[in-house]
């Protein structure tokens, strides 16, 4: 059994799902929300995350995503965490 609760934030939706069974929550984001990829422009965040994985290794530990939501600063180790959920594909082999 799952609870969700839905926050509209600019026209973004954030989602957060508590598993009642697992006893921990996951943010689910907004892929079409717009963001600032430091360095690269502002874009849709699913392109934001998929461009910082693209990144050379050295860039990409670096990458930083700037959002309007919570949270607002969005580092690597989340980036992949997203990319992991949205596209296997995105996520390097280290």
């Amino acid at each position: 059994m799952s609870a969700f609760v839905e926050v509209g934030i600019r026209g973004a939706c954030v989602g957060l799902r508590a598993s009642q069974k697992h006893g921990h929550a996951t943010m689910a984001f907004d892929p079409e929300e717009l963001v600032t990829l430091i360095d690269h422009g502002t874009m849709k965040l699913r392109s934001a995350v998929s461009r910082a994985m693209m990144l050379l290794p050295e860039e990409r530990t670096r990458a930083t995503i700037v959002r309007e939501g919570d949270p607002a600063i969005l580092k690597f180790e989340q980036i992949k965490k997203l990319a992991m959920q949205w596209d296997e594909r995105l996520v390097p082999i280290d």
